[in-house]
């Protein structure tokens, strides 16, 4: 560095910031005049419900709320997120020890990693998987084991991959899955739950897509087990709360505890309005986050269905608001880039989502339907550039 400063050595083995990286190209685009369609990030374009905006409104306006607030989880947002569990999950949760709220769950997951595994401890990710995973470990100085998907079993572990392994801080699985849009089935979370056992770690479930499920409710992993399991989600997609950064986490009272324990000196307090209304998305009206699952579908389907009329190898998703597209042998970031500078469409090249993401681009359906049909027309020619 020019001013002789060595950053340190867990800051010089993070890996470049994947999504960034697309932030600056399609800054440079429009700079150069380019009408970008930009679908390369998971980034919701509609507005969150007026009844938690009004909520917020009230909170910011109480002066309790002007003040620093306890570290601890304020008791109506846990007792709303316990009784979301316990309806659209039928899991019971102890809203004091098994519950708690984080600035969002990017946060959430860097608590449970950090706050489980030392240094030169294994984690185990899916493969591919949100890269925010293999940060989560790098700054923990852990070893990555990479979990592939079996696109053939629709995107489910190939627990052979484990066979060698005989023990890891954490195992780590994520559905609705980004970036293909599986969901999950319970025979994978009670193998997930069998090998955290045998590997004396903690099974950790990403479910922040826990409401985009297009033909069930997606499962959640504490319907199987609640003692070694913990789930990371946020209020982003399913109310439309992305800016807003508030999560949480659920499960094992043991993992919940060193989360907090880890949280209590890493992070700040959350304030005191945003906590009162996330208990009210929670608790309140559910009607706008299922007409939201609504709005995602007819955004899939005419993407999808426009796509494949145009000769692009691509499936619909069970789940999340992901368009996963096979490249057919085309390199993935040769092909992002060419979509954006000839085409003003900006996608996230699967690479960067790990090994076996190669040879794919994700599209995220955060745009209305006018704006996505002109993205279809846009794609149609490279589309059957790619025909055999």
């Amino acid at each position: 560095m020019t001013g002789g400063i060595t950053p340190a050595a867990r800051v010089r083995a993070l890996p470049a910031n994947f999504f960034g990286g697309l932030d600056a190209a399609v800054a440079a685009a429009r700079a150069n005049g380019v009408d970008v369609i930009d679908v390369s990030k998971g980034n919701p374009d509609l507005p969150t419900p007026p009844h938690i905006v009004r909520a917020m409104q009230d909170a910011v306006a109480d002066p309790d709320n002007h003040s620093y607030p306890a570290y601890g989880t304020r008791p109506a947002l846990a007792d709303a997120i316990a009784l979301r569990y316990r309806r659209d999950h039928g899991v019971d949760l102890d809203p004091l020890t098994q519950v708690a709220a984080f600035h969002g769950s990017h946060e959430g997951l860097m608590a449970a990693v950090l706050g489980l595994a030392d240094p030169r401890a294994t984690l185990v990710v899916p493969d591919p998987g949100y890269p925010a995973y293999a940060s989560a470990a790098a700054l923990a100085g852990a070893r990555l084991h990479l979990l592939p998907l079996d696109p053939a079993r629709a995107h489910q572990p190939e627990w052979s991959a484990l066979a060698e392994l005989t023990d890891a801080a954490a195992l780590l699985l994520n559905y609705p899955h980004n970036p293909t849009g599986a969901t999950a089935t319970s025979t994978t979370f009670e193998r997930a739950v069998i090998e955290a056992r045998r590997l004396g770690g903690a099974f950790m479930h990403d479910f922040a897509y826990s409401s985009l499920g297009f033909a069930h409710r997606p499962l959640s992993a504490l319907s199987v087990d609640v003692e070694r399991t913990v789930e990371v989600s946020t209020l982003s997609k399913t109310y439309n709360m992305a800016g807003w950064r508030i999560g949480f986490a659920a499960g094992s009272a043991e993992i919940i505890s060193i989360m907090r324990g880890y949280q209590a000196q890493a992070f700040s307090t959350i304030f005191g309005a945003t906590q009162d209304a996330a208990a009210a998305a929670l608790a309140g009206d559910q009607s706008a986050a299922d007409a939201l699952v609504d709005v995602y579908r007819r955004r899939r389907d005419l993407v999808v269905d426009g796509l494949r009329a145009s000769g692009w190898d691509v499936r619909p998703a069970d789940g999340t608001f992901f368009v996963w597209i096979a490249t057919r042998g085309v390199d993935d970031i040769v092909l992002a880039t060419r979509l954006l500078e000839d085409h003003g469409v900006a996608v996230a090249p699967g690479s960067g989502f790990g090994e076996r993401g190669r040879g794919h681009i994700r599209l995220a359906l955060v745009h209305p339907l006018d704006r996505l049909t002109e993205l279809v027309e846009r794609l149609g020619a490279p589309g059957r550039a790619l025909l055999p």
